[in-house]
């Protein structure tokens, strides 16, 4: 007995389904133009990343050494390179003619390239292998404290010692002249004049030359005759 072979029914049409295209992480960066979005951190694979480029100078007396680091990090590898590498730059790029001007350059060109970038970046996410420590602050390590607290001491000595020489300037012996009124701070013989209004109930001596200088009268110091504005003094009288 024979039965019919059914009709074969057609198959629908197959329509792939439709995926939106890939969106790139909102904090990727790119190198430039025409290269590729860049990829996560090469140490621990974070995002965001960002390239940058930390050098060490290194001083040897005659010859010198600078050490250049490029590479895409996140924030916390890339200030852990930096600080490190400024750290060692601090310690040894001084040792040398040339050095000791390049040194600054490098610690410089660290701070305001490298650092500059990955501080702008927010905190690392999706890290896929140990991220480097980035330790203590730059400043807050002992090759920093070591350069820059006699440099800080030498900063503030300048201006104590001008404020000093002002405050005691005042203090020492003025040079007196003929007719110029004084007062004795100290016990005769000692001397510790202070020039006065001749007016005023403080001025107890009056300053004569040495012509009109007489048995009762106290001579003068040669510190307070030396450099007087007008006609030198030779004692003082009682008023």
């Amino acid at each position: 007995m024979t039965f019919p072979h059914p009709q074969a029914q057609p198959h629908p049409p197959h329509h792939p389904q439709q995926y939106p295209p890939p969106q790139p992480y909102p904090y990727q960066q790119r190198y430039g133009p025409g290269h590729p979005v860049a990829a996560g951190c090469e140490v621990c694979g974070a995002h965001p990343a960002v390239p940058v480029t930390v050098r060490a100078h290194q001083g040897m007396i005659v010859i010198m050494r600078t050490v250049t680091r490029r590479g895409v990090f996140c924030r916390t590898c890339g200030l852990a390179v930096y600080r490190q590498m400024t750290s060692d730059t601090l310690l040894t790029g001084w040792w040398g003619l040339f050095s000791f001007f390049v040194t600054p350059f490098v610690v410089l060109g660290n701070a305001f390239g490298a650092r500059a970038a990955l501080r702008r970046l927010p905190e690392p996410y999706g890290a896929v292998r140990p991220p480097l420590h980035p330790g203590r602050r730059v400043l807050r390590r002992a090759p920093a404290m070591l350069i820059l607290t006699p440099i800080a001491l030498l900063a503030l000595a300048v201006p104590a010692l001008l404020l000093l020489g002002l405050l005691t300037s005042g203090g020492g012996p003025v040079a007196l002249s003929v007719g110029d009124c004084v007062r004795n701070e100290a016990d005769w013989p000692e001397q510790r004049l202070q020039k006065v209004d001749c007016g005023s109930p403080l001025a107890e001596y009056l300053v004569l030359d040495e012509a009109s200088c007489g048995p009762g009268d106290y001579l003068l110091y040669p510190e307070y005759v030396t450099g007087s504005p007008g006609r030198p003094g030779s004692c003082v009288t009682p008023r």
